[in-house]
């Protein structure tokens, strides 16, 4: 078990910890990346591949699932654009977007 730091307020903590006792700061992926996420969401959004590669499996498969029926192909539709904006709304800060690391 290592110590690590706080990004946000700089108290040391346990490296198995889900978030920081203090502040409540999760570690995410650095590596993902805002501008491939909303590609995805833009061309296949209604296959939730956006979802795939944010980390959020549950709701990628409920999308793809979805999708397979005439009706579901508009609701995730809409759900993808709606996905679309909350991604352009949070460019800057992809923490909002992306699923924490696993430790």
């Amino acid at each position: 078990m290592a110590m690590i730091y706080c990004r946000e307020c700089g108290r040391r903590y346990s490296d198995r910890a889900a978030a920081c006792p203090k502040c409540g700061y999760r570690e995410y992926d650095w590596s993902k990346s805002m501008v491939v996420y909303l590609l995805l969401c833009w061309f296949l959004g209604i296959f939730g591949a956006h979802r795939f590669y944010a980390g959020k499996i549950g709701t990628g498969i409920c999308m793809l699932l979805l999708t397979c029926s005439i009706y579901g192909i508009f609701i995730t539709g809409i759900w993808a654009l709606i996905d679309f904006i909350i991604g352009v709304c949070n460019i800057s800060t992809p923490q909002n977007i992306f699923a924490f690391k696993k430790k």
